[in-house]
């Protein structure tokens, strides 16, 4: 059934909203996913924060004209399933990174980040971003060595006296 004027406008407004509020784009070829298989991947996105569309290639590259994702245009031929990431970059590439080992007929065609048009090869290099979490606490991590380095540093200046007082206490009842 075909889209009416009225139908394809809206399906591009609400695609540019969605590409103005993420901050990496995975497209990958939806031919050959059975439903189930979509659906499963659909749930996980969702449980994951993950915008998955699949939009017809005319209206994408309509929405998403003066957005970051406009780079994409080139790589939108055949049908494609879009996966929007928004508070974590690499989220969608895990995600779909998963399912292409589990599914042969999902492949992924490129990626977007901040746009930067990246091959369908890059995609570890996406998906291997840590996430908000991980990324805290490794900043934490970075910034608590120095101090736990300083703590030991000032903790040693008295070991170190009382330790050689002892020793000169030692020294002095062994001399008596």
């Amino acid at each position: 059934m075909a889209l009416t004027r009225e139908e394809k406008e809206r399906i591009v407004s609400e695609v540019k909203e969605v590409a103005d509020k993420a901050s990496s784009l995975v497209v990958s070829d939806a031919r050959g996913l059975k439903v189930s298989e979509l659906s499963e991947i659909r749930k996980q996105g969702t449980e994951a924060g993950i915008h998955i569309q699949i939009i017809k290639n005319s209206l994408a590259k309509l929405a998403f004209e003066g957005t970051d994702f406009g780079c994409t245009s080139e790589t939108l031929q055949g049908p494609s399933l879009f996966a929007f990431s928004f508070d974590e970059p690499g989220a969608a590439a895990k995600l779909l990174k998963t399912y292409a080992k589990n599914f042969e007929a999902l492949e992924i065609k490129a990626l977007s980040v901040e746009g930067q048009l990246l091959g369908a090869e890059q995609i570890d290099v996406l998906a291997k971003l840590p996430g908000r979490e991980e990324a805290i606490t490794l900043i934490a991590a970075v910034l608590q060595a120095p101090i736990s380095k300083f703590a030991t540093l000032l903790n040693e200046v008295p070991s170190k006296l009382a330790r050689v007082l002892q020793a000169v206490h030692d020294k002095k009842q062994a001399s008596a």
